[in-house]
């Protein structure tokens, strides 16, 4: 029997997946067998993955048996979920994999459906009385027309489904909107927020029974293609009060499991304020690590009934590869900070697995052509 401990990501197409087994290599006894309904991805390339399987999904009843086939075949002792969608299915379906198998701690259906949903948090956030945005939720159009308006401008239309920033519009104005509105009247479901003055601030957690076990706090340094996407470089840095809030957040979700929340200080109001909650291991997951904070491997452990050691994490600066690309563009010399590129930013994981980036790239340019 091999002395490989085997690893199963099940959604090897997803977005995050690479940047998390970034994060497991750290530990040379993972072996990672990649599942995927894309038949290339760049996790296929990755000099990591041991094994790459395509599977053209159909309904969760295929998708389970095909899981607990490699789960036997594969010797496979832990499946790690990356994005929303695996999570979902997994704390459904959980239950039905062979018993030798574990999977990362994951939250109650009904708390994981509430997190990922911006107007159920929202209502949620309110009915507990958590700091958040003042929001309005219309089911149409006609809604829109026939409901007051009761939000303060500026304001942000937000769409229910989207994540990293994409879809956000901002309004300074009720004209603005309305034209806006006239022109897009064809919707089943309008989510509009105030915006908030002040600046972006991010909390990354694990958590088991609403308890947090360990965390790191980051703030935004170097903005991504526009105003509400993900950060490309940041500041790991301590805020009691924002942990805090979050704290308490964790605790009513009763969340177990990674999440990775997005605030928004109000400089109105002098507090911080609950945006979002991705549900999920999230971008910037391996800047964690740089600071001491390796979420995906304390996720494992925690699934294989293993003490989580408290561990305070490293106030550093940490960039993005698209960052330092960004930062070299600006100004050619930062080509030349080194001890920056090797221990604060994504720039070793590229050198020394190149090729998915590449992948990356080719996949990106045709999608222009």
């Amino acid at each position: 029997m091999s002395s490989k401990f085997h690893v199963l990501i099940p959604d090897g197409n997803s977005t995050w997946a690479l940047t998390v087994m970034n994060c497991l290599s750290q530990n040379s006894d993972y072996k990672f067998f990649v599942l995927s309904d894309k038949k290339r991805t760049a996790t296929k390339y990755s000099k990591y993955t041991s094994y790459y399987k395509f599977y053209k999904k159909t309904s969760d009843k295929e998708w389970l048996e095909i899981i607990s086939k490699e789960v036997k075949d594969q010797n496979i002792s832990i499946i790690i979920p990356i994005a929303e969608d695996a999570i979902g299915f997994f704390i459904n379906n959980s239950h039905d994999l062979p018993n030798s198998v574990k999977v990362i701690p994951l939250p109650e259906i009904g708390n994981f459906e509430i997190a990922i949903n911006k107007h159920k948090l929202s209502r949620f956030l309110n009915e507990h009385d958590l700091p958040h945005p003042k929001y309005q939720y219309f089911s149409s159009f006609e809604s829109y027309s026939n409901e007051e308006f009761d939000l303060q401008f500026p304001v942000l239309i937000k769409p229910l489904d989207e994540k990293g920033g994409y879809g956000i519009v901002k309004f300074k104005g009720q004209k603005e909107l309305d034209k806006y509105l006239n022109k897009h009247s064809n919707f089943s479901e309008l989510f509009i927020q105030e915006y908030i003055e002040g600046y972006d601030i991010d909390c990354s957690v694990l958590c088991l029974n609403g308890k947090i076990l360990t965390h790191t706090i980051q703030k935004g340094k170097l903005s991504g293609h526009n105003s509400f996407a993900p950060q490309l470089s940041f500041d790991f840095l301590r805020n009691d009060t924002l942990l805090d809030v979050v704290a308490k957040l964790m605790q009513e979700l009763d969340w177990s499991g990674v999440a990775h929340i997005d605030l928004r200080y109000d400089e109105n109001k002098n507090d911080y304020k609950i945006i979002e909650i991705n549900a999920r291991f999230w971008g910037s997951v391996e800047g964690s690590r740089f600071a001491g904070i390796n979420f995906p491997e304390l996720a494992v452990q925690l699934a294989m009934n293993n003490a989580i050691e408290s561990t305070q994490y490293k106030e550093i600066e940490y960039m993005r590869l698209k960052g330092v690309l960004k930062s070299i563009k600006r100004k050619p010399s930062f080509l030349f900070k080194k001890n920056f590129l090797v221990n604060n930013s994504e720039a070793m994981s590229f050198i020394k697995d190149p090729i998915p980036t590449f992948y990356r790239f080719i996949e990106w340019v045709e999608r222009r052509m």
